[in-house]
């Protein structure tokens, strides 16, 4: 790595012919160490500067094209080093809104650092403290829920698409394999099943508790099938679909209407029957990969790179259509929904500019945005309130919904 000379940079940047009413250019980015230094830190009568507003970023939140200032947050802040203070015109803050009262709704209670690559799933089995998270980098770190601090690491050596959890059991979406951990919460001590089957890169997991069935999609268009079973595995193979052209990047299960989803990067979703595993229909509405599939009680909620969300339902007929389109300015990575303290229902959205929406539902009014440092792949719900953030950096944010103060002074 070179070596910078401070003071070379200086007048490499500085340069010009006057230095007497030169305003330091490491001052205005808030990175000058140069004390004293020979160029202006203040604003002087004689030289004019364009400073950052004061006031902050507008946005009409009903329509997110309309946006009159780029709404990002400080890269210094996030390094301690902003010089601008409220000055500053990028946030210094995770969340934004038009509404104050909005942030008083929210917040971020800490940040789990330790994973080196992107996470891919962050689950919390049946009557454990304890957090599990999979990510890129091959690792399973497992988190105390009371101290925020890491206290295992697994490493399976080998990247993890998915990780998803149900009951006691941890599943992890490996090359050509997912693994199953079956979790003792009160010693903290597991036993790992290798399912076999799969070929390429797991993706996508879903688990079906009609049935006792595990479904995972992977990167040569195939959904694996295992079924429960008492044997010494108690995971038996009995399917393996050949569901897409590509790859399957999201499954989902609907238990009301006996149905599986599973989304593909050509952009179609397909329904399966999930008493036959037979295709009863196929989606074609997206244009692009659709990245996440989630069910909340009768309506698919689906997001694409293709910009757009789109909500869809049965026709009297069985037929699923679309019944809302919502676009966005960029592709759309995720998505979650989930009720906040007051039990209003809240559709959580990442996408490529690394921001998260949460929008009211059903009027889908953007109620604020959430930040993070680069796309956010998973969105998962926790007790209590309690929902999980996991970003292409490694980084889990952990936020709360907390009640409206507003109305609990009106009580």
């Amino acid at each position: 790595m070179a070596v910078i000379n401070t003071a070379a940079a200086h007048q490499f940047y500085n340069r010009g012919p006057s230095k007497k009413n030169s305003v330091c250019v490491f001052w205005l980015k808030g990175r000058c160490n140069r004390n004293p230094c020979r160029y202006l830190h203040v604003e002087s009568p004689t030289v004019k500067i364009n400073r950052p507003t004061t006031t902050r970023p507008t946005q009409d939140f009903n329509d997110p094209k309309k946006t009159h200032t780029q709404i990002r947050v400080c890269d210094d802040w996030i390094s301690d080093s902003c010089v601008y203070g409220d000055k500053c015109r990028f946030l210094h803050s995770w969340i934004h809104s038009d509404d104050d009262n909005n942030y008083q709704n929210l917040s971020m209670l800490t940040r789990l650092n330790g994973h080196k690559k992107d996470v891919m799933g962050i689950g919390l089995p049946s009557g454990s403290n304890k957090l599990y998270s999979g990510a890129k980098d091959g690792t399973v770190r497992v988190w105390d829920c009371e101290s925020g601090e890491c206290v295992k690491i697994i490493n399976h050596r080998a990247e993890i698409g998915c990780l998803i959890s149900e009951g006691s059991w941890v599943f992890l979406g490996l090359p050509n394999a997912v693994k199953a951990l079956k979790i003792d919460a009160a010693t903290g001590d597991y036993e790992t099943f290798v399912l076999k089957g799969p070929v390429g890169q797991v993706n996508s997991m879903a688990v079906c508790n009609i049935n006792d069935v595990l479904f995972a999609g992977s990167e040569d268009g195939v959904i694996s099938v295992w079924k429960g079973s008492v044997e010494a595995n108690p995971f038996k193979l009995v399917a393996s679909i050949k569901a897409h052209s590509g790859s399957v990047l999201s499954l989902a299960v609907g238990t009301q209407k006996k149905k599986l989803f599973s989304s593909c990067a050509d952009g179609t979703i397909r329904v399966w029957d999930l008493e036959n595993l037979q295709c009863v229909q196929t989606l074609t509405g997206h244009k692009d990969a659709v990245k996440s599939l989630f069910l909340w009680d009768e309506y698919l909620f689906s997001c694409s790179l293709d910009k757009t969300i789109k909500i869809w339902f049965a026709n009297q007929d069985g037929n699923f259509e679309v019944t809302y389109t919502h676009e966005e300015q960029y592709g759309v990575v995720s998505l979650f929904g989930m009720l906040d303290a007051e039990r209003k229902p809240m559709l959580l959205t990442s996408c490529k500019d690394s921001g998260i929406r949460v929008y009211e539902l059903p009027s889908f009014k953007q109620r604020l945005r959430m930040f993070s440092r680069r796309e956010v792949e998973t969105i998962d719900m926790g007790p209590h309130g309690l929902f999980f953030l996991g970003d292409r950096t490694g980084v889990i944010s952990v936020w709360k919904w907390l009640p409206d103060q507003k109305m609990e002074s009106d009580k």
